[in-house]
């Protein structure tokens, strides 16, 4: 009681304030920059960490972070300001000290002019299919190297690295785990669609186009590493340094290219309605499947089951305000051990849910073509600390199942982000949008994936190495993984 009367005379002390004439982010009376809505706006911002953040138990618990003293500094530093662009420098300080990668502000810009209609234009430039990728380690330094010349080397650069022992390594590059990255898929899709022609796209022919892209780039993936083994290649090794993520696409790659199936990590959410429509909307799909009277009325019972809980468990009430003036959290947020990141299932044998309407539901990664096939050898996942998001969720669901060593330098850390275009959150005096995760990724042993990666094998690169010394690093640590094997 005490807390909130104290946030409530802090707050009618503000309004107070502005009341008097102070500029909402400009210099106020006499010239001065009035710090009154940027403490509001901190205020506003605190109150929704503390409602769906799903990292804020991480920060505490974990990361032992002290968040009364991180709010009574963040507002002293406010006060001591003197213009708008140091508040903002001030705000941003303070979500990066929780060193979570999908924790983020973005400021509002000036107005736009209207993007240019797609008459005339390249349709899959216009649905978004631009994005730049980074071109990831330059292994055409090392004289070992050759790369392949094939058509599938517009998606997905790869070459044979000859080591010091005589053996061969493949290298296959993926620069981002997102479909817009390949617009050469997309022009793929487009013909294999019959769209070609097309000036227009509906939203059912978008989510067309994407599916369709995001299988034609599986299905180049696997056609590399089967012509890197056919070419001489002993193992794999795959590129995804300088990754920043992606989107669901994320789930079809490592199961394409593991030799062993892959169980999925267990997935967390807020308690929040967000998650609740989320849920609800997912319990409608199974349910009609239900009403079919599918052959896996067994599998869909228990979909339901687990749905139904999981929404109960959304509308849980939990307030975590005094956080910031205790320290402490006296409820969970996140609720725990219902999902998996791929759904109600850990693991579904591709096809199985083919007949089902519910099937992404059921198990997301049945919306994608892939096979998982046996013995095809030894992979490892390259990554550095550019490493994120979906990408570091794929290499950790490799490392988890025993399916690939994992080498580089510890990732970047951003874990689950945002679900559906996760939770709006517009600050009322600044405008700044707040991005914060609304789930989380447990990982086998139970630690949080926004902790990054731990590596199987470190590369001790250092922020000098030109791009010669850090494939140079890379080829040693790899010869010397070929010597243990």
């Amino acid at each position: 009681m005490k807390v909130e009367t104290s946030r409530a005379l802090f707050l009618a002390v503000l309004l107070a304030v502005r009341c008097m004439g102070f500029g909402q982010n400009k210099a106020g009376a006499g010239g001065s920059f009035d710090p009154a809505p940027w403490l509001e706006d901190f205020q506003q911002l605190l109150s929704e960490l503390s409602s769906h953040y799903a990292n804020l138990d991480w920060a505490i618990e974990e990361r032992r972070m002290d968040l009364p003293h991180l709010r009574e500094q963040t507002e002293i530093k406010l006060r001591a300001q003197t213009n708008e662009e140091e508040a903002r420098r001030v705000l941003r300080q303070f979500l990066d000290s929780f060193g979570d990668g999908h924790l983020e502000i973005r400021w509002p810009r000036p107005q736009e002019a209207p993007s240019p209609s797609v008459q005339g234009k390249d349709l899959c430039n216009a649905l978004g299919y631009n994005t730049r990728l980074s071109p990831g380690l330059d292994f055409s330094s090392l004289p070992g190297f050759t790369a392949l010349d094939n058509q599938d080397s517009k998606l997905f650069f790869a070459g044979l690295l000859r080591l010091n022992n005589g053996k061969s390594i493949g290298i296959l590059r993926i620069g981002l785990f997102s479909e817009t990255a390949y617009p050469e898929a997309c022009r793929q899709a487009l013909r294999q669609l019959g769209f070609a022609n097309e000036t227009h796209c509906s939203d059912d022919c978008r989510n067309k186009v994407e599916l369709a892209a995001a299988n034609l780039l599986t299905a180049a993936l696997v056609r590399q590493a089967d012509t890197l083994r056919k070419a001489g290649a002993t193992a794999v090794a795959v590129d995804i340094t300088s990754n920043g993520g992606g989107s669901d696409w994320m789930e079809a790659p490592p199961r394409a290219l593991s030799s062993v199936p892959l169980h999925d990590l267990r997935f967390a959410f807020v308690r929040h309605q967000h998650w609740s429509d989320e849920l609800q909307d997912r319990l409608r799909q199974v349910q009609a499947d239900l009403d079919e009277r599918s052959p896996l009325e067994g599998t869909l019972k228990q979909a339901a089951a687990t749905l139904q809980k999981a929404i109960a468990e959304s509308k849980v009430h939990c307030d975590r305000g005094d956080a910031w003036q205790t320290g402490k959290l006296h409820c969970p947020l996140l609720v725990k051990d219902l999902l998996y990141t791929s759904g109600i299932l850990e693991y579904a044998t591709p096809g199985s849910l083919d007949a089902l309407e519910s099937k992404t539901a059921v198990f997301h990664p049945s919306r994608y073509a892939y096979q998982e096939r046996a013995n095809q050898g030894p992979l490892s996942v390259i990554v550095d600390r550019n490493t994120w998001s979906a990408a570091e969720y794929s290499a950790v669901l490799l490392q988890d199942n025993h399916a690939a060593t994992i080498i580089g330098e510890l990732t970047g850390g951003a874990g689950c982000g945002y679900t559906n275009g996760g939770i709006p959150t517009k600050l009322k005096n600044s405008g700044a949008y707040v991005k914060m995760p609304d789930c989380a990724r447990f990982r086998a042993g139970g630690s949080n994936e926004v902790n990054g990666i731990t590596l199987d094998i470190l590369v001790p690169w250092a922020e000098p190495d030109t791009t010669y010394q850090r494939v140079r690093k890379l080829q040693s640590a790899l010869e010397a993984h070929g010597r243990r094997e």
